[in-house]
């Protein structure tokens, strides 16, 4: 019977001991996932899942190099596998910055004054008048970016919530003071007959309408590489300012693709 309970107890630390240092296997991993969706703002999603398994994969090399630290190998060899390990760590690292991701970030202080130092002076000097929020009830600023490899999509965004007055008040005025553009886009889609496939400035994604800004003289025939437009909701009494910059997108099949796909507006609806 002693030897029995004896038997039992033995079990019981093995399984102790083992949940605890499978605990702190797992504790760095969990840590950094933890700052990277908490602080860095990557969203947990099927794109930033590469980045993830990279973030893990740092953790588990950071616990396999503290108990090699505490391991009782000789100096030597020791010396060497923390060599091999760093090595390893700074190889991972290197490659999870170049890992697919989305960052989404939300600003309430200043957001306006934050949203128009942030985006490209390009921005501001295509629009034909200047960004005027009125009396709103909240704004938030948010910042999308995409990333995969060496390219990466990047898109600022001004949201104002108004109650229903202000923002009939607001509509009429982005009607009087900004230039909306009417001309169809070309996509960089072509038919059968090589002509290319257009799309019209405008769209509708539910309760809101997306219209793309008038740049003037200036040319939007690749908009999918940079354009500004604006979003206004009717139902919730919302105006949303929206600018997009990607350099190295060649095409899109309609402006609702790049509002979504791109601009990365779905995740203001997570």
């Amino acid at each position: 019977m002693f030897k029995a309970n004896q038997s039992s107890e033995k079990k019981d630390k093995c399984r102790f001991e083992s949940v605890v240092k499978l605990i702190i296997w797992c504790m760095p991993s969990l840590i950094l996932l933890l700052i990277s969706i908490l602080w860095i703002g990557i969203l947990p999603n099927r794109d930033s899942l590469p980045s993830f398994l990279a973030i893990t994969m740092t953790g588990l090399i950071v616990t396999r190099i503290i108990f090699l630290l505490r391991s009782q190998r000789k100096a030597g060899n020791k010396a060497a596998l923390f060599i091999v390990w760093i090595v390893i760590f700074l190889v991972v690292c290197f490659f999870g910055l170049f890992m697919p991701r989305t960052i989404h970030r939300v600003i309430k202080a200043d957001a306006q004054s934050r949203f128009e130092a942030d985006i490209p002076r390009l921005f501001l000097e295509s629009v034909s008048a200047p960004i005027e929020v009125g009396t709103t009830e909240s704004i938030e600023y948010h910042t999308v970016s995409m990333s995969a490899l060496i390219f990466e999509s990047r898109s600022w965004i001004l949201l104002c919530q108004y109650n229903g007055d202000e923002y009939e008040r607001a509509f009429a005025s982005l009607e009087e003071r900004f230039h909306f553009r009417t001309e169809p886009l070309g996509t960089g889609y072509y038919d059968d007959n090589h002509v290319e496939i257009v799309d019209d400035p405008y769209t509708v994604i539910g309760n809101e309408r997306f219209r793309m800004l008038d740049p003037g003289d200036g040319d939007i025939s690749y908009f999918y590489k940079g354009c500004f437009l604006i979003m206004t909701n009717d139902t919730k009494h919302q105006i949303a300012y929206i600018a997009f910059s990607d350099d190295d997108l060649d095409m899109t099949k309609s402006l609702e693709e790049l509002i979504n796909e791109y601009c990365g507006w779905k995740y203001l609806h997570l």
